[in-house]
């Protein structure tokens, strides 16, 4: 029974030594996950921190830019006000000469049918006289021409 109590207490032994064993293997393995993971985390940091850097190098270039392209715009904006103002000034400008020397508008500003028909009629009297032009054939060769 001595021998029983032994190889029972022996057994039970090799039993918790395998179950130790066992155990160790897993926090072992264990060990090495968490190192592996470990190690990727730290290359992802790595990647991120390049990345980062890169990124705040680009920054100042990129307010440099910026500035630069908010300077041009304004120069273009104060040209564009500048050629408006001249287009404004040459516009007032037609306006007075062509007012002033336009036969068809009077000094009011309105047209004067009775005097366009009559100037029309007095071209077309002057020109029969002088140089014996018939403005109402001329008309109509012009107007059936382009038809045809």
């Amino acid at each position: 029974m001595l021998k029983k109590i032994i190889k029972i207490k022996r057994e039970k032994k090799e039993e918790e030594e395998k179950e130790e064993e066992k155990i160790e293997r897993e926090l072992e393995e264990e060990i090495k996950r968490e190192k592996e993971e470990s190690k990727e985390e730290s290359d992802v940091t790595t990647k991120l921190m390049e990345r980062i850097n890169e990124i705040e190098n680009r920054i100042p270039r990129i307010d440099v830019s910026i500035d630069n392209l908010k300077r041009e715009l304004d120069d273009i904006k104060s040209k564009l006000q500048k050629v408006d103002d001249t287009l404004k000034d040459v516009m007032v400008l037609y306006e007075v000469v062509s007012s002033q020397i336009n036969p068809f508008i009077s000094s009011s500003g309105i047209i004067d049918v009775g005097e366009l028909k009559r100037r029309v009629d007095d071209l077309e009297k002057d020109l029969k006289l002088i140089i014996n032009i018939d403005l109402d054939k001329i008309i109509d060769e012009i107007l059936y021409g382009e038809v045809m």
